[in-house]
């Protein structure tokens, strides 16, 4: 599996992505069973997934999941401070 390779690098750049992201050789794929690439997962701080779309699902879709998961979680401390 490749972090970050030079095509990923020209992507992120260009489209503004901010958060990690892979250049899977199938290695993910095959782990987490995901059918397609592009597939878009949401973990929790544990490792949970918590939302998984086949394909991209566009950014008001992405940033409506994480509010309602923030929401739900809001009273539950966490274990450690965020960094």
């Amino acid at each position: 599996m490749k972090h970050e390779s030079g095509a990923l690098k020209e992507v992120m750049t260009r489209e503004n992505i901010t958060w990690r992201t892979f250049d899977d050789d199938g290695t993910i794929n095959r782990a987490w069973n995901s059918p397609a690439t592009p597939t878009f997962f949401i973990l929790d701080r544990e490792g949970v997934i918590r939302h998984k779309w086949i394909g991209l699902p566009g950014e008001k879709v992405v940033d409506a999941a994480v509010e309602k998961w923030m929401a739900a979680t809001a009273s539950i401390a966490p274990k450690q401070p965020l960094r």
